[in-house]
């Protein structure tokens, strides 16, 4: 379908809106069915998506995602929307064969939807092909990702989960953008990419002795394991539990690991004994307090010493090696992805995607410019 369908449906509704009279006033789009294809629809081809995607423009678009809930926004509204239809376009495709019995329903599925024609990906699908449903006024066709394989993080590595990934990425953008939209500057496509790498709560990297990826957390995801208004009132057992460490106590620790017991009394065995550090169920973190002032010093300006409760009785802490110590074995860090943002002076403020499980509440992440850094102000969960 060319790129005129999509404006002329944009086209037309803004003289249905002029007609009105007054000032036309935002709604939230009511979902729509999407479009069938006819009982003589012809097959198309994987050339005939291509040629679709080459001229697909976002604009008079919308996008439904079929969960828990159905929901309709405007594919245009999300910040990132071009670099989403980029995306579609730069995927390699190949045709599937999908049964006339498989209707679909019973998954996840995200649509994009311009006039008569749609693209439909579903989340997993039949035999998990993670398949593309194209309907147009030419027809109709079945399609899904060539797994290509490349080297650890390549951008020629693809795989059939990426297209599910893409589409309920462009409508959690387009959703939060529709939403939460408000009198600031919204930012642009390279702000809005800056923020969501600054609030990253991972990193990796590919182990080649082991063959797979480390993962790790990052400082700031410390941040986002409370909520607060004041940065000051943040949780310090749930800001240490995950908090990237200075290091595991090892057998070599054990005269320091013996102060720890003096406190923590951790026993083990028939005869409730001390235990010692090779009888730990879990690592022992530890975690200086000099080394977490600089975490908060560099993301929200304060030390431990200004906070509005005494972070050395909240927590493990210990005087005599002036350290915190967290006990964890798995993986849990704060996380915070960014899906809208605005600007207002020196201020930016970022939403995530409404939360369908959590009644649609959202988390709202304020900072403010403080020389060359970004000082977070609050941290919390909105409607």
């Amino acid at each position: 379908m060319k790129q005129w369908i999509c404006l002329f449906a944009a086209a037309s509704l803004l003289l249905v809106l002029g007609g009105c009279g007054g000032e036309a006033q935002p709604s939230e789009p009511a979902a729509q069915p999407l479009p069938q294809p006819s009982a003589q629809a012809a097959e198309l081809r994987v050339s005939d998506l291509q040629d679709f995607l080459s001229d697909l423009d976002s604009s008079g678009g919308t996008l439904t995602f079929c969960g828990e809930t159905e929901d309709t926004r405007p594919a245009d509204a999300a910040i990132r929307a071009s670099d989403y239809l980029k995306e579609l376009q730069g995927y390699t495709w190949e045709t599937c064969q999908i049964p006339a019995e498989w209707d679909g329903k019973d998954c996840f599925r995200c649509a994009f939807t311009c006039g008569d024609s749609s693209l439909t990906s579903y989340q997993g699908g039949y035999q998990n092909n993670w398949p593309l449903h194209m309907v147009t006024e030419s027809g109709e066709g079945w399609f899904t990702l060539s797994t290509t394989d490349a080297e650890p993080n390549s951008p020629a590595a693809q795989y059939k989960w990426m297209l599910f990934d893409t589409f309920e990425r462009w409508y959690q953008e387009s959703c939060a953008a529709d939403l939460y939209r408000g009198d600031g500057t919204p930012l642009t496509v390279e702000e809005l990419t800056w923020f969501e790498s600054y609030t990253d709560s991972e990193t990796s990297f590919y182990d080649e002795q082991w063959g797979g990826f480390v993962g790790s957390a990052t400082a700031i995801s410390c941040f986002f394991t409370s909520k607060y208004s004041d940065p000051r009132d943040m949780n310090a057992s749930e800001f240490l539990q995950y908090c990237p460490s200075q290091g595991e106590l090892t057998m070599e620790d054990e005269a320091e690991f013996q102060l720890i017991q003096k406190k923590l009394d951790w026993r083990v065995g028939e005869d409730s004994h001390l235990a010692s550090i090779a009888e730990l169920p879990c690592p022992c973190h530890r975690l200086p307090r000099t080394y977490i002032n600089n975490i908060l010093t560099q993301y929200v300006g304060i030390t431990v010493e200004e906070m509005h409760t005494d972070w050395r009785e909240e927590s493990f802490y210990l005087p005599e090696t002036d350290c915190f110590y967290s006990f964890t074995s798995d993986f849990g860090p704060g996380a915070f992805v960014p899906c809208y943002g605005e600007r207002k002076g020196d201020m930016v403020t970022l939403w995530e995607a409404p939360n369908e499980y959590d009644e649609n509440t959202t988390d709202v992440l304020t900072l403010q410019k403080s020389g060359e850094q970004w000082h977070i102000l609050s941290h919390q969960a909105v409607m």
